[in-house]
């Protein structure tokens, strides 16, 4: 019998790359930057920058497959580099937070959400590797802002933790239009593609029946009838579809 690569883990969700891009809105590249590094050159060298975190799927052949918490990471890497971060330094945040919190993605967890600040008290002595650009005197005023806990909870709480829900430390459901609106990711259900809550009826097939029918009230009330959901939820898809996944950095 021929070996077969392992599957992915249940549960942990399953995003293609660029897919995990569109969702947090960013360009494909930046994403794949963050997410699996890249090549600079230094005195001469090539050489290879890593991601901002070492790929669970990696191991497994997916090499552009993202979890569901490294896809919440680059949301939180966007809403860092938006605060001004470098992505040098971003990655000595998330490195020093992995010692702390002992977890390969500590951004998407309760604790660097209550106490992350700290992490930012610690980077103000570190020293950058050898092969890694100096932390600028910018860098280490805008570090020294980011150890205030209310401006550390300004850039972290509209980023990504207003709109996620927690179990034991970890982030488990990511409702990206709000929680008062139906469409959510959780990466227990369906890999974790983007659905209405309590069913398991995906936005992009609701958007796209909205289309076929040729858009405005009448179509939305046909296809709410047609999939048993109801009205506000299939504009809910409907703006996730057309609107959240066609905003991009």
């Amino acid at each position: 019998m021929n070996a077969q690569a392992p599957a992915p883990a249940l549960g942990i969700g399953l995003y293609p790359l660029p897919e995990a891009a569109r969702l947090v809105q960013l360009d494909t590249q930046t994403a794949r930057r963050w997410a699996e590094g890249y090549d600079f050159t230094y005195r001469g060298q090539v050489r290879r920058s890593p991601g901002v975190m070492n790929l669970a799927l990696q191991s497994s052949g997916r090499r552009a497959d993202l979890t569901f918490a490294e896809m919440l990471t680059l949301r939180l890497v966007k809403g860092f580099r938006g605060a001004g971060l470098s992505l040098p330094t971003i990655k000595r945040v998330a490195q020093v937070a992995a010692r702390k919190y002992a977890t390969p993605t500590p951004f998407v967890s309760q604790r660097f959400r209550t106490d992350g600040r700290t992490v930012f008290v610690e980077l103000q002595h570190d020293q950058p590797a050898n092969d890694e650009p100096a932390v600028t005197r910018h860098e280490r005023e805008l570090i020294e802002v980011l150890s205030d806990q209310r401006v550390f909870a300004e850039v972290v709480e509209p980023s990504l933790y207003e709109r996620v829900d927690w179990e034991d430390d970890l982030a488990t459901r990511w409702w990206p239009l709000g929680k008062q609106h139906a469409v959510v990711l959780d990466p227990a259900v369906m890999f974790g593609a983007p659905r209405i809550a309590e069913t398991r009826v995906p936005t992009d097939v609701l958007a796209a029946a909205v289309r076929a029918e040729g858009g405005g009230e009448s179509a939305i009330a046909a296809v709410a009838d047609w999939h048993g959901v109801s009205l506000g939820q299939v504009r809910d898809a409907v703006d996730f579809e057309t609107e959240w996944l066609r905003r991009v950095a």
